[in-house]
């Protein structure tokens, strides 16, 4: 027997496959997503980047927090590895050293901008002296970095998402500085999926 659909149960049905098929596409990450997601957006949180506009810092006013971004977070993440001890007139540049090409790529990996580290940060605290490929500054040790920690994550296009959540004291994770909202798009590095910043704004709540 030959069954016939009218063209108004067939418009239903396509209608429903459409709806599941943007489900699957929009479906809520995973919790290790979410931890993904907190883990990039502390690296900017941990150096008191609570504010960040991409297409502002993109600017040449921008040059002196990218540069003051990329020697702090290889001074915290990559001590070992990139931060060198400074024997080129330290009482005058600083105690140790990076080179430019580890601020750029810290740079180019987490804010999506390629910048020619080419001068010097001198009106800073410490400031940052380039000379010979590096940069020198003075290191310091602070008080507990704060971290952010995503509860909710939306994503209203491919490969873009709208994230908020609390920023808490990496010590003291009952400690809540405030919330903040941000928008992070996919990326790679390499072979692996990350994510560069788009904008955050946090909001300092110290009732929590």
């Amino acid at each position: 027997m030959r069954v016939r659909f009218s063209a108004r149960y067939g418009l239903l049905v396509a209608c429903l496959a459409l709806f599941l098929c943007s489900g699957c596409a929009l479906a809520a990450p995973s919790q290790k997503e979410l931890d993904a997601m907190g883990l990039f957006l502390s690296n900017f949180t941990e150096l008191g980047f609570m504010d960040v506009d991409v297409e502002k810092m993109s600017q040449p006013d921008g040059y002196p927090d990218l540069v003051r971004f990329g020697v702090w977070h290889n001074y915290i993440n990559n001590f070992k590895s990139r931060i060198e001890k400074n024997n080129n007139k330290p009482q005058d540049r600083g105690d140790l050293r990076i080179k430019v090409t580890y601020v750029e790529e810290s740079v180019q990996k987490y804010f999506g901008i390629k910048i020619k580290a080419d001068r010097s940060v001198e009106q800073s605290d410490p400031p940052y002296i380039l000379s010979g490929g590096y940069f020198s500054f003075w290191g310091a040790d602070g008080e507990a970095p704060w971290y952010a920690r995503v509860k909710k994550a939306s994503s209203p296009q491919k490969g873009l998402w709208d994230l908020s959540g609390e920023i808490y004291n990496a010590d003291d994770p009952e400690d809540v500085y405030g919330t903040f909202n941000a928008r992070v798009k996919e990326a790679k590095w390499g072979k692996k999926r990350t994510y560069v910043m788009v904008h955050m704004i946090s909001q300092y709540s110290p009732s929590n």
